[in-house]
C-alpha cells in the first residue's frame, strides 16, 4: 500500500515538473521559436525555389507571434516581397520597420524607389529623411538629392511672365498685350493691357490702358481708376505691396489705396521696394534707407545702395542685402550687420534661404542667413535661392542647382526665375517656359 502510495507521489510530482519544465519553455518563448524555425525552414526552401506566394504565407504565419527571431523573419519576407514583385506589401513592411528602427539602408532605398516611380514624391523624400536620421547612410542623403526636386517644364507662348508669391494669377505678355496666366500657362484673364502688375496678398493688382491705371479684383473687375478725376494721373506704378500701391506722382513715388487715393502724403521716395518683414527700402538724394511699416526710420538715408529681389522686395526671411563705403552687407530688419563680411557684387533675398554674393573676380557663390560661405565662389551669375534651389549661369545659360550644389535643372534657359510657391519662369529664346516642382517645401 505504502509503494503505491509513494508511487502516486512520484507520478505526480513528475507531472508537475514536465507542466513546470512546459511553462518555463512558453514563458521564455522556446517552443514559439522552435515553432517559427520550422515554418522558416520551410519557407526559405520554397523562396529558393523561387514559390514565393507560398513561403510569404508561410514567414507571415511565422510573424503571428512575436519574439527575437522577428526582425530576421521579416528580412526574409522582404526578399520574397521582392521576388514576387508584391512592392506594395514590401514598402508596408518598410514602413513598419522604420518606426520600430529596424530598416535597412537598401530598404529604405528600395522603398523610397518605389515611391518616386510613382510619383509619390512626398512619401518617397519622408522615408529617405527618417533613413538618414537612423542609419547616417550617405547613399540615402545622395539619393534624396537625387529624386526630392521633380519638375516638369512647360513651353507657353509668352515673351515675359512677372514672377507672383501667388501662381494663380501670373502677369505675362504675349509681345502685343499683357493679361493673366494661372500656374498651369492658362488664360485666365484677357491679354487686353498695356501694362500689369502681379496680384498683391490684398487680391488687387493695378494695370493700365490707353494710359490710364486700373486697379482690378482677381476676376478682372475695375475696382478703381487713375482718370485724372481728383488726382494728377500717375505716371508709373512699381506694384502692389499687401494693401498698398506702390506709385509715382510727379517726380516722387509712395504709397497710394486702390482708389489711386494717397495713403501717406508726407512720405514721398525718389524709388521704393514692396514691404516685407515688416520694413521697406527707399531712397532719396541718391542715398537709400529702411522704413518700418509705419513709416518709422530703421536706417538713415546713408546706403549707397539696397538689392531687391523678384517680387519688389529688399527683405526676405528678415535678411536684406545694402551697399555701404563700396561694399555689400548683410543686414537684419533692424538695420545691423548680420556680420563683418563683405562682398563686390549681392542679389537680394529670395526667401530664407542661401543668398548670392560676388567676390571681386565677378564670381558669384552663396551665403546663408547668417553670413556663412556655403557654396564657394564659381559661377558667372547667380540668383538667390527659394524653394531650395537657385538659378545659376556657368557660361552662357541659366540652370539651378541645390543647397549641395547639384545641378538639378540642367543649363538650358537664356535667363531663369527664382521659384516661389513652386513655380519659376525661364527664358528660351522666343518663349518663356514655366518650370513646375511636382514636390517641394517650403
Amino acid at each position: 500500500m505504502k509503494t503505491k502510495k509513494m508511487l502516486l507521489i512520484v507520478i505526480i510530482v513528475a507531472v508537475l515538473g514536465v507542466s513546470w519544465l512546459l511553462a518555463i519553455r512558453t514563458a521564455s518563448g522556446i517552443e514559439v521559436i522552435k515553432e517559427q524555425r520550422n515554418l522558416v525552414k520551410e519557407a526559405d526552401e520554397l523562396a529558393a525555389r523561387k514559390i514565393y506566394v507560398r513561403a510569404i504565407d508561410l514567414y507571415k504565419e511565422a510573424l503571428a507571434q512575436d519574439s527575437k527571431l522577428t526582425t530576421e523573419i521579416q528580412a526574409k519576407l522582404l526578399v520574397s516581397y521582392q521576388g514576387y514583385e508584391d512592392m506594395n506589401s514590401y514598402v508596408k513592411l518598410v514602413e513598419q520597420r522604420n518606426l520600430a528602427g529596424t530598416a535597412t539602408e537598401e530598404e529604405y532605398w528600395n522603398a523610397a524607389a518605389y515611391y518616386a516611380r510613382r510619383s509619390k514624391w512626398s512619401e518617397a523624400v519622408t522615408l529617405l529623411k527618417a533613413g538618414i536620421e537612423k542609419t547616417g547612410s550617405q547613399y540615402l542623403a545622395d539619393y534624396l538629392e537625387e529624386i526630392r526636386y521633380p519638375y516638369k517644364a512647360k513651353v507657353t507662348r509668352y515673351q515675359q511672365i512677372l514672377p507672383s508669391a501667388d501662381n494663380s494669377r501670373m502677369a505675362a505678355f504675349d509681345g502685343v498685350k499683357w493679361g493673366y496666366i494661372d500656374g498651369g500657362g492658362s488664360d485666365v484673364l484677357d491679354f487686353i493691357y498695356d501694362s500689369a502688375t502681379p496680384y498683391g496678398s490684398g487680391g488687387f493688382a493695378v494695370v493700365s490702358i490707353d494710359g490710364t491705371y486700373y486697379a482690378i479684383l482677381s476676376n478682372g473687375d475695375w475696382y478703381g481708376a487713375d482718370d485724372g478725376t481728383t488726382y494728377d494721373r500717375m505716371t508709373d506704378v512699381l506694384g502692389v505691396s499687401g494693401k498698398r500701391i506702390l506709385g509715382k506722382r510727379g517726380d516722387t513715388y509712395s504709397y497710394y489705396d486702390y482708389d489711386f487715393a494717397p495713403i501717406a502724403e508726407n512720405y514721398q521716395f525718389d524709388r521704393m521696394s514692396g514691404n516685407a518683414c515688416g520694413v521697406a527700402a527707399v531712397s532719396k538724394g541718391g542715398k537709400w534707407g529702411i522704413i518700418k511699416d509705419s513709416g518709422e526710420t530703421v536706417v538713415d538715408y546713408i546706403l549707397e545702395d539696397v538689392a531687391v529681389n523678384s517680387l519688389g522686395n529688399a527683405f526676405a526671411g528678415n535678411r536684406a542685402m545694402v551697399k555701404e563705403n563700396g561694399a555689400w552687407y548683410l543686414v537684419d530688419t533692424e538695420g545691423n550687420r548680420v556680420s563683418e563680411n563683405s562682398y563686390a557684387d549681392a542679389k537680394a533675398p529670395e526667401s530664407d534661404g542661401y543668398i548670392a554674393v560676388a567676390d571681386a573676380t565677378g564670381r558669384w557663390g552663396y551665403i546663408d542667413r547668417e553670413g556663412n560661405m556655403v557654396i564657394d565662389y564659381q559661377y558667372s551669375d547667380a540668383k538667390s535661392f527659394s524653394n531650395h534651389l537657385g538659378a545659376v549661369k556657368s557660361v552662357n545659360e541659366w540652370g539651378y542647382i541645390s543647397e549641395k550644389n547639384k545641378m538639378i535643372i540642367e543649363e538650358n534657359y537664356e535667363d531663369a526665375m527664382p521659384f516661389h510657391n513652386g513655380i519659376a519662369q525661364a527664358k528660351l529664346t522666343d518663349s518663356v517656359a514655366l518650370l513646375t516642382l511636382k514636390y517641394f517645401e517650403e
